[in-house]
């Protein structure tokens, strides 16, 4: 249906909604003619004054009248351009009155160049669709999250199956309760994590499950965590313990846009035998939890020129302090047998421009990565660069513009290489990885 179409229709509706309005008009109107009438036949008034009144009378009901059609059609025309629907706003039930539901879609290309193997091209999407429920006089809010793929580290299906639903499956990537205090917060559940931590190190779509606390006093925020990492089944013969990471940060920030924010993250000694879990399935994640010890601090400015443009300067710079005995353990995936370096040392650096929030707004960025052989873990760290692999150095090159406030364009091209050709370990890359992404997104 045509935009002008659908603003007479609008009119009719609105003439249909204010009928009983005109009809009182012209009821006043008709009781107005039968007192002039009785006037004129009185004597009080002369067939002349009367038709001057009664004119008078039809000019001021036609005004009235038509005052009234042009606010409705200016109140459903306003209402189009705003929403794209006539559809009058529905009240929600007292019951829902805290219910927000928003979500996105992301069409994805993706193009992957690595030495010695065949260039491999994927088209790719994801769906995520989630609710926020504020408890009425309540400091408790609850939430939840649908999304594509079953990966902890990835939302992305694949295209193709000749049309298949294969891929097309929706699972919990959020299940929550949050008390939001004055000065504390805790978050259980399937949550988003509450740190500064750059998505090099901490994957944007890893979501972990336990408890979060966070603690506000004044210029510092301290943010920690006690996560099930995984849960044994200790009815199971040869199971081990169960495993838990532990994650303490202190955030400070001046008001003026730095941020400093050192944390610490450690994980219980154990590995993976008799998991609760169905798989492992994050890209080159490992059943293995021992030797990760890591302290990093995490920084940022954010400043705007004169000209109201934003920009933002990051990095983090990290060690794993169990690095060395993950390099000398047979057992580890990280054992190199020719070369015994501490392998301890990750940092990055980077930079952005503007922002792509509102329509006609645009960012970019490049950033630098270093994460050397045993310095961290792939179960966390970002899936996409070098192939979630460590030992791995390069580049990234970003750019994103807002078509609308709801829809934007992107790319994204990664170039990594191995830092030490020598490291030899499971879990480290040997080869140089390039990567492309082109995206198309929408939100609500």
């Amino acid at each position: 249906m045509k935009i002008p179409t659908l603003i007479k229709s609008g009119v009719v509706a609105g003439a249909l909604l204010v009928a009983p309005f005109s009809l009182d008009l012209y009821a006043q109107r008709s009781t107005a003619d039968i007192l002039v009438d009785v006037l004129v036949r009185k004597g009080i008034l002369t067939e002349s004054e009367a038709g001057e009144i009664r004119q008078e009378v039809e000019t001021v009901a036609a005004a009235e009248q038509a005052a009234v059609v042009s606010a409705v059609t200016t109140e459903v025309t306003t209402e189009f351009k705003n929403t794209g629907t006539f559809a009058p706003s529905v009240p929600m039930p007292k019951a829902l009155g805290g219910l927000k539901l928003y979500g996105d879609a992301r069409f994805r290309f993706q193009g992957e160049d690595i030495d010695d193997a065949d260039t491999r091209q994927r088209w790719r999407y994801r769906a995520r669709l989630g609710a926020n429920y504020d408890f009425k006089e309540s400091p408790f809010s609850m939430g939840m999250r649908l999304e594509t793929a079953k990966a902890n580290d990835s939302t992305n299906a694949n295209f193709g199956g000749f049309f298949d639903k294969t891929g097309d499956e929706l699972y919990l990537g959020l299940v929550y309760l949050s008390y939001e205090g004055e000065d504390f917060d805790v978050h259980l559940g399937k949550h988003k994590h509450p740190f500064k931590i750059s998505s090099a190190f901490w994957d944007s779509d890893i979501n972990p499950e336990g408890l979060s606390e966070i603690f506000n006093l004044g210029d510092f925020q301290i943010n920690l965590g006690q996560y099930v990492i995984d849960e044994e089944r200790e009815d199971r013969a040869g199971a081990g313990d169960d495993d838990f990471l532990f994650v303490a940060q202190a955030e400070w920030s001046n008001g003026e846009g730095l941020t400093i924010a050192p944390i610490f993250m450690t994980t219980t000694d154990g590995v993976s035998t008799r998991s609760e879990s169905a798989t492992f399935s994050g890209e080159n994640a490992i059943k293995y939890f021992r030797n990760f010890s890591v302290l990093a601090v995490p920084a940022e400015y954010k400043f705007k020129d004169e000209g109201g443009i934003g920009h933002k300067i990051f990095g983090t710079v990290g060690i794993n302090l169990d690095a060395g005995d993950a390099v000398i353990d047979p057992s580890s995936p990280f054992f190199n047998s020719t070369d015994e370096g501490d392998q301890d040392l990750f940092f990055n650096l980077g930079y952005q421009y503007g922002s792509a929030k509102k329509a006609g707004t645009w960012q970019a960025g490049v950033e630098y990565r270093h994460l050397e052989g045993a310095s961290y873990t792939p179960n966390l760290s970002d899936s996409d660069f070098a192939k979630n692999s460590l030992n791995a150095a390069g580049f990234i090159l970003s750019y994103k513009y807002a078509v609308t406030d709801f829809f934007t364009l992107g790319g994204t091209y990664m170039d990594s290489s191995a830092i030490d050709d020598e490291f030899t370990a499971d879990v480290v890359a040997k080869d140089d990885v390039k990567l492309l992404q082109l995206d198309a997104a929408v939100k609500f």
